[in-house]
């Protein structure tokens, strides 16, 4: 994809969070992006006293994500399950993908790619979601994740950092994601390119309104790793925005439900741009 558009935008994912005269902001996140918002994420963490997190993003932590990922002998194989024609037009698409796979500082990088034989390296012997989430950031090839960026942004400059979840939190969210929907969005690896122009826009745009229609294919569109989890992201994000001067990083599919807790509870949520 074309990055030139990321560049023209501003960063839109944005939600200032008030009640009581408490004001602390909520923002979405893209995991994988062509690009950094560093200035954006800057001046909303540098106005913040407290930045809160999905999970531990230092590289240890990432360290111990990438090992058990690569340990698959007690699950289904991905490549085992594939139609054969899909795998050799993944291995054609990313057989120029060489090095390491994207997302700078995070755990997706701590897998090699080759060069040849793409699926037969990355989705054999590895749990499934970690075959999915190697393949589809390679398939990106972007460089940049915003939660990571963030995260190193806080640790500069002296922030109090939580997180609203444990490594084995997140680990056993990622193993809950269906092996079927894995697969079957492999399978649908023809359409990819389209699900990242799609997504791009409505990201760009900050349009929750058709976030949940365009992604609702997506492997990670599940119980286990958004409604299973909202309801605990919000408690510990509102616990510290009863606090004030925080703000809270998640993914972007954690929005929409999120902010209709937020709205129940009585508070202001109005989207903004940093």
């Amino acid at each position: 994809m074309n990055v030139s558009p990321w560049k023209e935008k501003r960063l839109q994912t944005v939600w200032r969070v008030e009640k009581n005269c408490r004001v602390s902001f909520l923002v979405g996140t893209a995991h994988f992006s062509p690009i950094s918002f560093r200035k954006a994420l800057t001046r909303l963490v540098q106005r913040s006293e407290t930045v809160l997190f999905e999970g531990p993003l230092d590289q240890e932590s990432m360290a111990v994500v990438a090992r058990y990922g690569s340990r698959g002998k007690d699950t289904p194989s991905v490549y085992d399950a594939l139609d054969p024609a899909v795998i050799r037009e993944i291995n054609r698409r990313l057989a120029d993908r060489s090095g390491r796979a994207t997302m700078v500082d995070s755990f997706l990088n701590l897998i090699n790619v080759k060069t040849s034989g793409f699926l037969e390296e990355h989705a054999r012997g590895v749990r499934p979601w970690m075959a999915f989430f190697t393949t589809w950031s390679a398939f990106l090839n972007w460089k940049h994740s915003m939660d990571v960026e963030a995260f190193h942004i806080a640790r500069e400059l002296g922030k109090e950092i939580g997180y609203l979840e444990t490594i084995k939190d997140q680990l056993n969210a990622l193993d809950g994601i269906p092996f079927n929907r894995i697969v079957n969005y492999f399978n649908r690896f023809q359409h990819w390119s389209a699900h990242r122009e799609r997504f791009s826009k409505i990201f760009l745009e900050g349009n929750l309104q058709n976030y949940l229609s365009v992604t609702g294919e997506f492997p990670t569109r599940c119980e286990s790793i958004i409604g299973n989890r909202d309801p605990i992201f919000f408690q510990g994000i509102k616990t510290a925005f009863e606090k004030g001067r925080t703000t809270a990083f998640v993914g972007v599919g954690h929005i929409p439900g999120i902010r209709n807790m937020f709205l129940d509870e009585g508070y202001r949520v109005i989207q903004e741009e940093p």
